[in-house]
């Protein structure tokens, strides 16, 4: 076996995977290993955070764009499609593995000032009991976790086949065409400007979208608040700690934990005691995953693209407006320049003089100088492409664009609507079928007014090209000739439609109808706003006869409810949709009971949830906290008295034991135990879990030799000798003097324990550990003390016939054959 520079032949050693020297110190807390890809993510002191494959390839890197904010955490979703990132500003933006770009940004008003201090993802199944019955009918060595993070289902844990209810799943809007992509503007971060982007957002793929998984991602705040979010985007909402709290004092989330078969969720919090910290575990009941089932995947996914397709009809309105208005500019400004001087000479106006010009064909002085000397060929190009242009991309926008979001969302809201009416009487969605109906109402309006808009775009438009030929021909004759052309040849140029011509100048040259369907309208226009009646009244049929009206030329009493007040319409009713669903899941969330764990100065810990029983105890999960304190034993009152003198201070690992019983999705705690470790003297550095059955340590002795120490920790354990537990209380802080624990104090009881030892000195004192515990994949990464080099060490030596060729230390090319399937360029900065 291969091993580090400098070690002697009988030392231990694991394999060596990569060896990675950063620019700039890595923020320790930020350091994370994707749960199903070879993939390292970190952030250094310059605010930049980099992904990494395991040779030490940068894959990509995101900048930091808000100079003021610094990068707090980085968690992948557990699917590894997703990273994401907190900010100092109590930001949190959601990252595509993909794509490097950034697919939502989430900022919380009600927790502006407030820091993050836990930022987590977990994944549950929606059907616990038929997923463990599956799982058990299997003879594979399989976990739910592990089918999780493998990337692939066996063929028998897919759902049995079941016409009916299959039927009410089918997804029809996976037929429909692709939403286009908008021209890249600089807004909401161009998500919707890149094919890539657009596809992780409308089009995930089936694995990634799996109906039987819900993923729930949870932001902790230092003001005692949690803040839940289900399937990236859709807010469940926030949830005060304190309830959880029998004084009511302010504790907040710093590490969470789960089972994917478990409906209740860990939490670890923690209580500002001046100097010190008090540490309580708390378990949070998500009781909306049992009761929700199948339905929560359905709800929570239709909702979050109904909130994806409304972020991209607002910015193509919002586009479509712009362009609107970048056509009229230009030619305002040309009829502008002369307006004035035809009031003053010709006693008319623009409109007057051009339409007595294409009657009569008399063109005033002071037009004649206009046309010839100020606007000129060059300017009637400028004009021509400036309005031409404008057109054309506004029929394309509302075309390609918005009227294929509009159908979708239609589509979606129906299949809400059906869910609403044909879910199980036992199941509350928050839905309203009334509620569904409106907002399909004011789908409607907006698309009886977008074909509106085609047709005016294409009136228009032939308006416009007969006069700016019209207009071209006037500047070439009134610049060659003295005298205006005689009746006899107007009439004969078969080129000019006259009548064209005049409804442009007397409409669309200076008020198109185009203007009224957007909302903007001249001040002179006194009008009474357009009066929106109640969310939940329906405005199609009066809107139907407003419209045509206005088609018909003809001025309505009120002024028209335009593109922009129809979409905020619009985004009114789904809020409210959002909100009602959201207070529905609120209310099948509760926190269990509180449980402390001890007071002192936390140097480190880590959380691991697991399941522990057989059929008969199905319901029991447990879920273990190793903590390492650098208070002594008086000051924190969680470390044992030992028959030691004060001079040879051991460094412990203190262990909980917390075994909780689920039934109907309430919590309840059956056992709290917990356990002590002594280590020779020295340091402990990191303790992480690295799966079900061990924990890793990184230590170091006082000689300053360092080691990864692989300890068992489960009870029941067939290892020797076992980690032993006693029983403890949830209101006791201290723990007796007569407590058992496990003696490792001595080198020789330790040595069995060690799996790697790095060379000595303090050049590679572990500094921080980070464990990806994939089934037959596990490694470990260990960043250094001076923070700008890390190391990968393999936890599970590769069999020859896995094909990686040169994977052992020293061998960075060795994970060139790692599964990463990744579609952005190296070595590129988002």
């Amino acid at each position: 076996m291969d091993v580090d520079s400098g070690y002697d032949d009988s030392q231990l050693s694991l394999n060596l995977l990569a060896d990675k020297v950063v620019h700039q110190p890595i923020k320790l807390d930020t350091l994370v290993y994707c749960p199903t890809m070879d993939l390292i993510a970190l952030a250094t002191f310059d605010e930049q955070v980099h992904v990494y494959r395991l040779n030490g390839q940068r894959v990509f890197g995101i900048s930091n764009k808000k100079p003021d904010c610094s990068v707090r955490q980085l968690r992948w979703k557990p699917n590894g499609q997703i990273i994401a990132i907190s900010y100092s500003d109590s930001s949190v933006s959601l990252i595509s593995a993909q794509t490097g770009k950034s697919v939502h940004q989430v900022q919380y008003r009600e927790h502006t000032g407030s820091k993050i201090s836990c930022l987590a993802w977990g994944l549950n199944y929606t059907d616990a009991e038929e997923t463990r019955a599956r799982l058990d009918s299997l003879k594979i060595d399989l976990g739910p976790d592990d089918v999780l993070n493998s990337g692939s289902r066996p063929v028998d844990l897919e759902r049995p086949l079941d016409l009916p209810n299959d039927l009410a799943f089918l997804d029809t809007e996976e037929v429909l065409p692709r939403l286009s992509i908008l021209p890249a503007t600089g807004g909401d971060d161009g998500i919707f400007s890149s094919r890539a982007s657009m596809d992780a957002i409308f089009h995930p793929s089936k694995k990634d979208n799996v109906d039987d998984t819900a993923d729930v991602l949870l932001v902790g705040y230092d003001n005692g608040t949690l803040h839940l979010s289900i399937y990236d985007f859709f807010e469940i909402g926030t949830f005060n700690t304190q309830l959880a709290s029998h004084d009511h004092q302010i504790c907040y989330p710093i590490l969470h934990s789960n089972h994917s078969l478990c409906s209740t969720h860990s939490l670890l919090l923690s209580q500002s005691l001046g100097s010190q910290q008090a540490l309580h575990f708390v378990p949070l009941d998500l009781r909306l995953i049992p009761e929700t089932g199948r339905y929560l995947s359905l709800l929570a996914s239709k909702s979050t693209r109904l909130q994806n397709v409304l972020r991209y009809i607002r910015e193509a309105q919002i586009q479509i407006c712009s362009e609107f208005r970048a056509s009229q500019e230009l030619p305002r400004k040309f009829i502008y320049n002369i307006e004035e001087t035809l009031q003053e000479t010709s006693q008319c106006s623009f409109v007057d003089a051009s339409y007595h010009l294409v009657v009569t064909g008399n063109c005033f002085p002071p037009m004649k100088e206009w046309l010839v000397e100020e606007l000129g060929d060059r300017g009637h190009k400028r004009w021509d492409k400036a309005v031409a242009t404008g057109y054309e991309n506004i029929g394309r926008l509302v075309h390609e664009n918005l009227l294929p979001a509009l159908l979708r969302f239609s589509v979606l809201v129906s299949r809400l609507r059906g869910l609403s009416r044909f879910q199980e009487s036992i199941t509350e969605l928050g839905l309203g079928t009334e509620q569904l109906d409106h907002m399909l109402d004011t789908v409607n309006c907006l698309q009886l007014l977008a074909h509106s808009i085609l047709i005016a775009v294409g009136s228009e438009r032939r308006q416009f090209s007969a006069f700016s030929v019209w207009l071209k021909q006037e500047i070439e004759t009134q610049g060659t000739t003295v005298s205006p052309p005689s009746e006899d040849s107007l009439e004969q140029d078969p080129i000019l439609d006259h009548a064209l011509i005049l409804e442009y100048i007397q409409g669309a040259l200076l008020q198109s109808r185009l203007s009224e369907f957007f909302g903007i309208r001249p001040d002179s226009d006194k009008r009474l706003d357009w009066i929106d009646v109640e969310e939940n009244v329906s405005i199609y049929e009066s809107f139907k006869k407003e419209i045509k009206l206005c088609n018909q030329g003809r001025r309505t009493e009120r002024k028209l409810a335009g593109l922009d007040t129809l979409i905020a319409r619009l985004g009114k009713q789904s809020t409210t949709l959002f909100h009602n669903i959201s207070e529905a899941q609120m209310r099948k969330v509760r926190f269990g009971e509180l449980i402390a764990l001890g007071t002192g100065n936390l140097h480190n810990v880590d959380m691991r949830m697991i399941f522990e029983g057989d059929l008969s105890t199905k319901d029991e999960y447990t879920t273990y906290i190793a903590t390492i304190w650098d208070s002594n034993p008086a000051e924190s009152g969680s470390r044992p008295s030992l028959p030691l003198p004060a001079s040879r201070m051991l460094p412990l690992v203190m262990i909980h034991r917390v075994c909780i019983r689920v039934v109907n999705g309430i919590s309840s705690t059956q056992a709290i135990e917990r356990a002590s470790i002594h280590l020779p003297p020295g340091r402990i550095n990191n303790v992480k879990f690295a799966d079900d059955e061990t924990m890793i340590v990184a230590y170091t002795e006082e000689a300053a030799k360092s080691h990864l120490l692989y300890i068992p920790y489960r009870k029941g354990s067939k290892s020797t000798p076992k980690v032993s537990y006693a029983p403890t209380s949830s209101n006791r802080n201290r723990t007796d003097s007569s407590e058992i624990f496990t003696d490792l104090s001595t080198q020789d009881a330790m040595k069995h324990y060690i799996q790697h030892t790095f060379p000595s000195g303090s050049s590679w004192t572990p500094e921080r550990i980070e464990v990806n515990g994939r089934k037959g994949r596990r490694a470990v990464c260990v960043v250094a003390q001076d923070r700008t080099r890390y190391r990968i060490y393999d936890l599970d030596p590769p069999k020859a016939e896995d094909g990686l060729d040169g994977a052992g230390a020293g061998s960075n090319e060795g994970t060139a054959d790692y599964d990463i399937h990744m579609t952005v360029e190296p070595d590129t900065i988002i």
